[in-house]
């Protein structure tokens, strides 16, 4: 087996030549944007939403991808072509670059990479438990590589018997660190926050995916909200659609998916197999 490449300011080279200095402000100030999606039988999927993502996030964090869309969509083709990793995962990287003086934005390093991944059908089927964080994300339509919080939230709600948390703030829901958020309503309606998250692309597409099927109301989620909902569950490139099973201290879902969130399992999981974005 041939060892993985990436792209490192637009060179194909072998990953353990990819070398960013200690410089960056990524490195020295946390300071950069990634995004991520992935790839099925070597089909990447949903790519022009993460691209028009990626464009955003760096527009709203002042960086400037030295690169137009085609010439990254290029490399990212090149990629999946030369490592023949046919179910992966790709991130983006765009890095403040080499500050003079450690925090002035510079030219931006941009990094793809590839790694082999599978979906954890084990929490797709079976749930997962989340608890409450008192946390509100700062710039939240930004995909940052500032993962400080959700990794302590982590540590936090593993330490109660969590798998993960959902961040809310002033009694209102936003997301998980990783995720999006979705609640079923009693009366059958999807209800999932409208502002201040991430434009989450699996998110996205449920809602584009339900239309003529399920009302979805877009509007804050409030934790009373919790209490009235019949399922939830989370939505991500990773985790597809992995429902809730219960949220420590204040609401158990029960086992496994809810039968409205089996059906969106099953819809989705279409979409993905078929090649349709």
């Amino acid at each position: 087996m041939q060892p993985i490449s990436v792209f490192f300011n637009g060179k194909l080279i072998p990953e353990n030549e990819a070398l960013l200095g200690i410089n960056d402000l990524s490195i020295v100030r946390g300071y950069g944007i990634f995004d991520y999606f992935k790839t099925i039988n070597n089909n990447p999927i949903f790519l022009e939403d993460n691209l028009d993502r990626l464009y955003k996030s760096a527009k709203l964090m002042d960086l400037t991808i030295p690169y137009t869309r085609e010439e990254i969509a290029s490399q990212i083709y090149q990629l999946i072509d030369h490592n023949q990793i046919p179910n992966s995962g790709i991130k983006i990287l765009v890095t403040g670059g080499y500050s003079p003086d450690g925090y002035s934005i510079a030219s931006s390093n941009v990094v793809i990479t590839q790694h082999e991944f599978s979906s954890n059908t084990q929490q797709e089927q079976n749930g997962i438990k989340l608890m409450l964080f008192d946390y509100h994300r700062p710039f939240s339509l930004v995909k940052s590589i500032d993962y400080v919080m959700g990794i302590q939230a982590l540590k936090h709600a593993k330490e109660n018997g969590a798998d993960d948390v959902v961040y809310y703030k002033d009694n209102i829901i936003s997301e998980c660190p990783r995720a999006n958020f979705f609640l079923i309503t009693s009366d059958n309606k999807l209800l999932t926050t409208k502002d201040n998250v991430l434009e989450g692309i699996t998110r996205k597409k449920i809602i584009e995916m339900v239309q003529g099927q399920y009302e979805i109301v877009l509007r804050d989620v409030t934790v009373e909200d919790i209490l009235d909902a019949k399922e939830a569950f989370i939505t991500s490139t990773t985790k597809n659609i992995t429902p809730i099973t219960e949220i420590i201290n204040h609401k158990e879902f029960g086992k496994g998916a809810g039968p409205i969130t089996k059906k969106l399992q099953l819809m989705f999981g279409n979409i993905l197999h078929t090649g349709l974005q």
